[in-house]
């Protein structure tokens, strides 16, 4: 697999201070839109596309409600350096 996720970090961390106010303390920078994925005794960190789903349902009287429902995506391939995920990582969902 990739480093971009560690590589992109760093470069980061190297970017950010001469955008940020002089005296500034404990920078730190890290990508979001990961999670971790276990199965199969290997766990691996693959990107993830947050989603929120919103629609209307009935409720017990038909009267129509609106719900809320997040979820995330896995992505196949980095969207760094296109590189496609190992398909024997684990497919477990991201909560």
């Amino acid at each position: 697999m990739c480093d971009c996720r560690q590589n992109t970090e760093r470069r980061l961390l190297e970017a950010l201070p001469a955008q940020l106010p002089e005296g500034h303390k404990n920078l730190s920078a890290r990508l979001t839109g990961y999670a971790i994925m276990l199965g199969d005794g290997v766990m691996v960190s693959r990107q993830v596309m947050p989603i929120d789903i919103t629609y209307q349902a009935p409720n017990r009287a038909g009267v129509m409600k609106d719900k809320k429902q997040s979820m995330s995506m896995q992505a196949n391939y980095c969207m760094f350096c296109g590189e496609k995920y190992d398909k024997d990582e684990p497919e477990a969902s991201a909560a």
